[in-house]
């Protein structure tokens, strides 16, 4: 156990201690189920974590000597399941991006994603991509990631395939209904730019739950994202693969930011449509 780690289950246990939960050591708590949060230089949120039939939420105040202060800790009240409706609405065109936009070729290939816990990762910045998001990068085609993400359902990482139409001319919109489980609170689901070498845009473990209470809409922008396995530098440029294989970036340069002005490419509207 690496030094963080243990750091945060010690800090579980004596929360638990000090909201007088059922007695229990720090293995008895599910931390695959919950979900930690910086809020600033000295406290941290702790949310949706399981111990038996219950789930708790607590932040802790960290302070320098070591010790600590227990600012809040409840018992998380989030129904066991919910269903939700993903709305991708585009707003890419000549207007938002002009510098080589690609008219009358620009669309979005069909969402592909998951309802997973919260230790899993199905894309993140920073990390080389996937198999799976190498293919819905460069071409659009799901097979590989969708077979990615019922290996993780199989070991108990993920619980849902989500799967969904694309964006046929930009812009435009698509919706998408999901079933999702307070078990697995946590969304990943990602979309190709096409054309493209291997840009696309996307959300990562995304949680549904805040407060101990499923979001009843959450609105996030949608910016571009570099696979980093294509070297491809405009949209219509020849398949050319990035050898050895980059990191997933966050595009920062032409044809997404111009005179540092980064607009976003559009927005997925989560939103709660059943208890």
């Amino acid at each position: 156990m690496n030094t963080k780690t243990y750091r945060i289950v010690t800090i579980l246990s004596m929360v638990m201690g000090f909201a007088a939960f059922s007695p229990a050591s720090a293995n008895d708590l599910n931390l695959r189920t919950g979900s930690a949060e910086v809020m600033d230089a000295n406290a941290v949120s702790l949310q949706n974590l399981s111990l038996g039939e219950q789930r708790y939420n607590a932040v802790i105040q960290l302070n320098l000597d070591g010790s600590y202060q227990v600012l809040s800790a409840e018992l998380a009240q989030a129904d066991e399941n919910a269903q939700y409706e993903v709305i991708f609405i585009s707003d890419w065109s000549v207007e938002t991006h002009p510098y080589q936009y690609p008219s009358g070729q620009s669309h979005f290939s069909g969402l592909i994603g998951a309802t997973h816990q919260s230790h899993y990762r199905l894309w993140t910045t920073g990390e080389t991509a996937t198999p799976g998001i190498e293919q819905m990068a460069e071409t659009g085609a799901k097979s590989i990631l969708s077979a990615e993400i019922e290996s993780a359902i199989g070991n108990g990482d993920a619980e849902f395939v989500l799967s969904g139409g694309g964006i046929g001319a930009s812009p435009g919109s698509v919706s998408l209904t999901f079933e999702i489980t307070a078990d697995y609170p946590f969304v990943s689901l990602v979309s190709m730019i096409a054309p493209s070498p291997d840009w696309f845009v996307g959300v990562s473990g995304l949680s549904l739950i805040q407060d101990g209470q499923w979001l009843d809409e959450l609105v996030l922008s949608l910016f571009a994202y570099d696979a980093g396995t294509d070297d491809g530098e405009s949209y219509i440029s020849p398949n050319s693969d990035t050898n050895p294989q980059s990191t997933i970036t966050l595009l920062r340069e032409l044809p997404f930011v111009e005179e540092n002005d980064r607009r976003p490419l559009g927005r997925f509207i989560f939103r709660r449509i059943r208890p």
